[in-house]
């Protein structure tokens, strides 16, 4: 019994101050994303090769990254290899579901091409505070 309520006490006094501290993560949200696609060569065989730039602007990383991605699909290889992996469901994970810091330096950027853009929305992240 008293070992119950000191871990109540103890979770008490957490969550009492993370709202009094005001937690890193309840500021990010997927919005933080920047997805930034530039057309950077037009084929011969008709499609567009695309320079993609996916940048976390908050402070908390964010992983497990997902973009709207409904049929998308590239006429030559996505550069490099498994950036970005369909879910069958119309989303692509991200970086293999790996973390992305906050910062320019840390954006994650891959190549595709086809006949248009697709758009590559962010969808959903898991933010990680430390």
């Amino acid at each position: 019994m008293v070992a119950t309520l000191k871990t109540l006490a103890f979770l008490l006094l957490c969550f009492l101050y993370n709202e009094a501290a005001g937690s890193s993560y309840e500021q990010c949200k997927v919005s933080d994303l920047a997805v930034n696609q530039t057309a950077i060569a037009h084929r011969d065989s008709g499609y567009t090769e695309y320079a993609v730039r996916v940048e976390n602007r908050c402070i908390c990383s964010q992983g497990y990254v997902k973009l709207a991605c409904q049929g998308f699909n590239s006429s030559v290889r996505i550069y490099p290899a498994g950036i970005l992996r369909p879910d069958g469901e119309g989303n692509c994970t991200l970086n293999g579901g790996y973390s992305i810091s906050q910062g320019p330096e840390y954006a994650v950027k891959f190549y595709y091409g086809w006949h248009s853009q697709f758009s590559l929305a962010p969808v959903s992240s898991i933010i990680a505070c430390s």
